[in-house]
């Protein structure tokens, strides 16, 4: 009886909502695409690129159509996480220049191999607990919207209740709790995720249609199903 209730593996779930939401997932990778042109807009379409995802995951408004959704997202995120995609696209090139400039000298000379390694490792962290942000940035502005809403008909229940803004984790604490805790799960998915891009850019331009229809979005399912599972727990 306990082999019949077993939970699906983390491989039959993935693929489960990959064959569920196929066509959701192009529509996602599209406008992904577009709402980051500008290239300063890339943390918002971030935080809602992740909402959708986190929501394919759990299997939440399911009977929602994905664009819309992925629009109120990304306008509801937009100041909120500006400055989060900034500081994500000047991290990651600093890294990875770093690494870049660290590795070149490493071939040469092994003193610089720790300092290519801890390159490498800041990347790493840098960018599982980046993901795990933009997953929780959009629960968090939800909330605080919840909250004011809720504030105008009885401020004195929110009070006893202890869901002021300013009791809350910080976000990037929260992230980095997160991270920490699925660290394993986060790691994995980095992994995976980072070998289809980079096969995807290494085999260019064989693979732009795969780029243009799943390119982002499957990695970014791939990454949501490893972190979005237990953060209610924080």
């Amino acid at each position: 009886m306990a082999d019949e209730q077993r939970t699906p593996g983390a491989f039959t779930r993935f693929f489960s909502i990959l064959n569920e939401n196929l066509w959701e997932l192009v529509q996602l990778n599209f406008i992904f695409l577009l709402t980051c042109i500008p290239i300063i807009t890339t943390g918002p379409a971030l935080a809602a690129l992740t909402a959708c995802l986190s929501d394919m995951v759990r299997k939440r408004r399911r009977d929602e159509p994905v664009l819309p959704r992925y629009f109120a997202a990304f306008r509801s995120c937009f100041l909120p996480a500006l400055p989060w995609g900034l500081t994500l696209l000047a991290g990651t090139a600093i890294l990875v220049l770093a690494l870049s400039w660290y590795g070149t000298l490493a071939m040469t000379d092994w003193f610089y191999v720790p300092f290519m390694a801890l390159s490498l490792l800041g990347l790493i962290f840098f960018l599982g607990i980046a993901f795990h942000l933009f997953l929780l940035l959009p629960e968090r502005v939800q909330m605080r919207t919840r909250q004011n809403e809720d504030s105008k008909e009885d401020s004195v229940e929110i009070s006893r209740e202890g869901n002021q803004p300013g009791t809350e984790t910080p976000l990037l604490r929260a992230a980095a709790l997160h991270a920490l805790a699925r660290m394993k799960q986060t790691l994995a998915g980095l992994l995976i995720a980072f070998i289809l891009l980079a096969l995807q850019f290494l085999l260019l331009p064989a693979t732009v249609p795969l780029i243009l229809t799943l390119g982002l979005s499957v990695p970014g399912l791939i990454m949501a199903q490893a972190c979005t599972e237990q953060t209610e727990d924080f």
